[in-house]
């Protein structure tokens, strides 16, 4: 069997793959503070080795699936404990030992005034303590700053970090795989209390591309057909 049909099955394999990110993507599309997800395709193999060893055949595979980290839409709620985040930094939470960082502003308060997401993990300080909020009303402006008729009474931080070293966890929520020190205050970005940032997904855009991308999956099938067809004619002539 010639060996262009692994060729073709590779880029098969690939756009299943994207596939998969496309529909995450579009799953998540009312997940509010998720990033959607980009891929790039590359070649196996060089130039070199192509032209040589492998007789012109390569393979295709996704070459980096990375987090498009684009604003995505602030929307006004109106719900005190919603928070926006403009600008390119986190929230950060914590679940028992494991830390998140997170741009899903959804915030609740617990009996003890702890605020928490919407999964029931702490908002973590400053200086990397739950966050508890004294009872009574209060706003959040623009620096972060919790404010009463007394003055300021706390801070729900920013931080900035390298958005190379971010993963997803679930939805809007994300895992820091870099070093500690690299995680510092963000001094750039803004909270708006009463609103939420959206998700950046564009269904229009996705759409187009799942169509794209499954036209290329039934190109490559079609390939790998081809194939199958041309060697069950060439074990006919060879058996005359």
């Amino acid at each position: 069997m010639s060996s262009g049909i692994y060729t073709a099955l590779s880029g098969a394999v690939a756009r299943m793959n994207a596939t998969e990110i496309i529909s995450n993507n579009l799953s998540n599309i009312n997940s509010n503070g998720f990033k959607k997800q980009r891929m790039s395709f590359s070649s196996v193999l060089s130039d070199a080795v192509q032209s040589t060893s492998s007789r012109g055949n390569n393979f295709n595979t996704i070459g980096a699936a990375r987090i498009d980290f684009e604003q995505g839409v602030i929307a006004d709620t109106g719900r005190d404990l919603d928070f926006a985040i403009i600008g390119t930094g986190f929230f950060r939470v914590q679940r028992g030992a494991e830390t998140f960082y997170t741009r899903t502003g959804t915030f609740s308060l617990t009996a003890e005034g702890t605020l928490v997401d919407n999964e029931g993990n702490a908002v973590m300080s400053a200086d990397n303590q739950p966050l508890v909020i004294p009872d009574g009303p209060f706003h959040v402006d623009e620096e972060g700053r919790i404010l009463n008729d007394e003055g300021e009474i706390g801070q729900i931080p920013i931080f900035d970090l390298p958005l190379e070293d971010l993963t997803h966890d679930t939805a809007g929520r994300f895992v820091f795989n870099g070093a500690a020190a690299a995680v510092t205050p963000s001094l750039d970005s803004q909270i708006l209390q009463g609103s939420l940032e959206r998700s950046n997904v564009n269904l229009m855009e996705e759409a187009a591309l799942m169509i794209n991308n499954m036209r290329s999956f039934e190109s490559y099938n079609k390939v790998m057909k081809n194939y199958y067809d041309l060697n069950a004619k060439s074990n006919e002539i060879a058996t005359l």
